[in-house]
């Protein structure tokens, strides 16, 4: 019995023995691994990273206006030297009933002179250039009236102002090396509602024009530079495609030159 209690007495001493040294054993490892720790230079932290700045999205192309997909035009604005329809009545008592006004009638065509005005005979003379017809309507109702103030007003007078030859507003077309000619320049009234189908119709004598290079150069919106769209003849002619069928606008020029052979 004595022997067993011994025994086991010394089985206990032994563990606690092995338990001691594993504990030691694993204080020497941290406290060695904190002295290197503290042995190595501080890093410092690294920034974070600057974001990538993003690119704004592309501006979506301005499309071209053309034979399917035409802008309105802003109104007609008069310049020298347009020709103008225009018209003046005063009303009568009776609905829709008109007399011309006395002595001298204003009606016919009247050329926007110079310095931008019309001469209206004893009416005298009207600044209408810079105005839309509607305006320049209202400037000659006013001017009417003050001649005549006893028989005629702004309210009884009724004037009407149209464009008949819109000579300030061109487009060129610009033939170069066709039908064995140097270049030749052709300006045509523009009205803002032309294609370059209907351009190309106004010139007679033309080279076949499928045997030309064709494209509209137009001053860009800032006025700096030029776009230039080039135009598909057989396209627009013989397959009914008429996406390069560009609206004209005044200022642009329509280039034709012969390809080379």
């Amino acid at each position: 019995m004595r022997w067993l209690i011994f025994s086991a007495l010394v089985a206990l001493t032994t563990i606690s023995v092995l338990n001691w040294r594993s504990q030691a054993q694993t204080q020497q490892k941290l406290e060695a691994l904190a002295a290197a720790l503290a042995e190595r230079p501080a890093v410092a932290a690294e920034p974070p990273a600057a974001p990538v700045p993003v690119a704004p999205p592309a501006p979506e192309p301005i499309a071209v206006p053309r034979e399917l997909a035409p802008i309105r035009q802003t109104p007609y604005v008069i310049e020298a030297p347009d020709v103008l329809l225009i018209e003046a009545v005063k009303k009568c008592a009776e609905p829709n009933s008109f007399i011309r006004l006395p002595e001298q009638p204003i009606s016919g065509q009247f050329t926007v002179r110079a310095d931008g005005t019309v001469g209206l005979g004893l009416w005298g003379q009207v600044a209408v250039s810079g105005l839309t017809l509607e305006q320049a309507s209202a400037a000659i109702r006013n001017r009417v009236a003050k001649v005549r103030p006893t028989e005629l007003t702004a309210e009884n007078l009724v004037v009407w102002v149209e464009v008949l030859a819109s000579n300030s507003k061109k487009y060129y077309i610009i033939a170069d090396g066709v039908d064995g000619v140097g270049e030749a320049v052709y300006p045509f009234p523009c009205t803002g509602s032309e294609t370059v189908l209907d351009a190309l119709a106004n010139v007679n004598g033309l080279c076949d024009m499928a045997q030309c290079k064709i494209s509209v150069a137009r001053r860009t919106s800032n006025g700096q530079s030029w776009q230039v769209l080039p135009v598909d003849w057989t396209a627009i002619t013989q397959n009914g495609v008429v996406h390069t069928n560009y609206q004209l606008f005044p200022g642009d020029r329509l280039y034709v030159t012969r390809k080379a052979q």
